[in-house]
C-alpha cells in the first residue's frame, strides 16, 4: 500500500479511528471536540478525504455511515517512516547516513538500545 501523507486533522481523526475500531462521524465529532470546536461537515469532510486515500473502509446502516482503519497504527507509522527514510538518504546520502548515526547518541537510553539492537538484527 503506497503511504499518504496526513494533515495534522486527519491524523487526529486517524488516531481516533484505531482507538475507536469502529465509529460514525458523531463518534469522531465528540472525541475531537474535547480538544477543539469543529463543525459536524469538517469531521465528515476529513472521514471521506481518508475513505479517498484507502485508509479507511465504510459502512452504512441504516441512514449511518460507520467508519473502520483499513491499516494498522503500526503498520501506517512503519510505511510512513520508511517513506521519509527512502527519500531523506536518496536527497542526502551518505550525509543523511551520518546525521542519522550521530542522532542516536541523543535519544533516551532505552529507545537507543532499542533501536541499536534492531540494526544488530538486520544487518
Amino acid at each position: 500500500m503506497k503511504t499518504k501523507t496526513l494533515s495534522r486533522l486527519e491524523q487526529e481523526v486517524m488516531n481516533i479511528v484505531w482507538g475507536c475500531g469502529y465509529c460514525s462521524v458523531r463518534d469522531v465529532l465528540k472525541k475531537i471536540s474535547r480538544k477543539k470546536k469543529l463543525a459536524y461537515t469538517t469531521i465528515a469532510t476529513v472521514l471521506n478525504r481518508l475513505y479517498g486515500k484507502g485508509l479507511v473502509r465504510r459502512k452504512t446502516q441504516g441512514s449511518l455511515i460507520y467508519y473502520s482503519a483499513k491499516i494498522s497504527k503500526e503498520a501506517y507509522g512503519k510505511n510512513t517512516a520508511l517513506l521519509f527514510l527512502r527519500k531523506f538518504f536518496s536527497s542526502f546520502g551518505d550525509s543523511a547516513i551520518a546525521s542519522f548515526a550521530e542522532s542516536i547518541e541523543k535519544l533516551p537510553e532505552d529507545k537507543k538500545k532499542f533501536l541499536l539492537k534492531l540494526l544488530e538484527k538486520n544487518k
